[in-house]
């Protein structure tokens, strides 16, 4: 019998993966977005976007945004963003998260996203989709930031 070869998958592969389960557990009904915090090779917190914990899921009929273009009114959702549940997540169990961490997202960090991952001491983000990627103002929140930012790209491909 030939012996199977196994190949076993990056961390950065394996850390995206388990983002996109993440994201499935989303409630909004526009965009499912998963996040992972990573620190020294170790998964620290998991958020995924929807509404506040405990309160009823969005629906067709309750989601004020369904109509409105991506990013436009984002003030009027009801949902909490991935990458805040995440950080929200470690807080909560008392998790450090200042230093050598990294986030990955399925999409890119919304610009008050940014700013809170920027104050939280996240060093790293990798993200799957570019969101809002032509703003100005976010890119000089980058480049002035001590943020590595990298786009990920499935390795092997």
């Amino acid at each position: 019998m030939e012996e199977q070869k196994h190949e076993r998958i990056s961390e950065k592969d394996y850390f995206m993966k388990i983002a996109e389960v993440v994201a499935q557990r989303s409630t909004c009904i526009r965009r499912s977005v998963g996040a992972v915090l990573v620190k020294d090779s170790h998964i620290i917190s998991t958020g995924y976007n929807g509404a506040p914990s405990g309160f009823k899921h969005c629906t067709e009929e309750s989601c004020v945004r369904k109509n409105l273009k991506s990013g436009v009114n984002h003030e009027l959702c009801r949902g909490v963003h991935a990458e805040i549940n995440c950080i929200i997540q470690a807080a909560l169990h008392g998790t450090l998260i200042q230093g050598n961490t990294t986030l990955y997202c399925t999409t890119f960090p919304c610009m008050s996203c940014l700013k809170l991952i920027i104050n939280a001491g996240i060093k790293n983000i990798v993200y799957k989709e570019g969101y809002n990627m032509e703003n100005q103002i976010k890119q000089d929140l980058i480049k002035e930031s001590d943020l590595n930012i990298e786009k990920y790209i499935l390795e092997g491909h």
